[in-house]
């Protein structure tokens, strides 16, 4: 009778180990589980976080690419207006005159105005005291000037920084 009451708790025994030690094994492998799964939502997380900045990037460069197009369109268009004529073929000379003026103006000045700073650069010689005085001033001034027209001429024309035909934009 011992021999079976033995048995018996030691088979108990057992069972309740092994029903515990099976427990345990569950429960490591649920939370091994549930550690995959939440790595996964935070991957899934960080994938939309890459995504939604990509997207965001594509949007600004698409936006960017349209502003340089439109830049361009107008760089177009100013070169179009610069080619009209006020004059038509039978007009009178004094509109044909007011085409040429209009046409040569901007090459005339800015032409005019870098052989003026060639001429006071070469003309004024360091060694003339009188010229030491004023030099510096009218150096500045047909500087000035020249800068002026030079940068009015292509200043006015030029595209945006960054931008250009092979870009994809203006």
């Amino acid at each position: 009778m011992i021999d079976a009451l033995t048995a018996i708790l030691t088979g108990g025994a057992t069972g309740l180990f092994g029903t515990a030690l099976s427990f345990g094994a569950d429960f490591f492998r649920r939370r091994q589980a549930h550690a995959q799964e939440m790595e996964l939502r935070r991957l899934d997380m960080e994938l939309a976080r890459i995504e939604a900045t990509g997207a965001e990037r594509a949007a600004a460069i698409a936006a960017e690419a349209a502003e340089n197009a439109a830049a361009w369109g107008a760089l177009e268009a100013s070169y179009g207006e610069a080619r009209q004529r006020f004059s038509r073929r039978g007009d009178s000379g004094w509109l044909v005159a007011v085409d040429v003026v209009r046409g040569l103006m901007r090459p005339a000045l800015t032409l005019g105005s870098l052989s003026l700073v060639a001429a006071v650069y070469w003309s004024l010689g360091a060694s003339d005291i009188e010229v030491l005085d004023i030099r510096p001033r009218v150096v500045d001034t047909v500087l000035y000037v020249a800068t002026t027209c030079v940068l009015w001429w292509f200043g006015t024309r030029a595209p945006a920084r960054g931008a250009g035909p092979a870009a994809g934009g203006r």
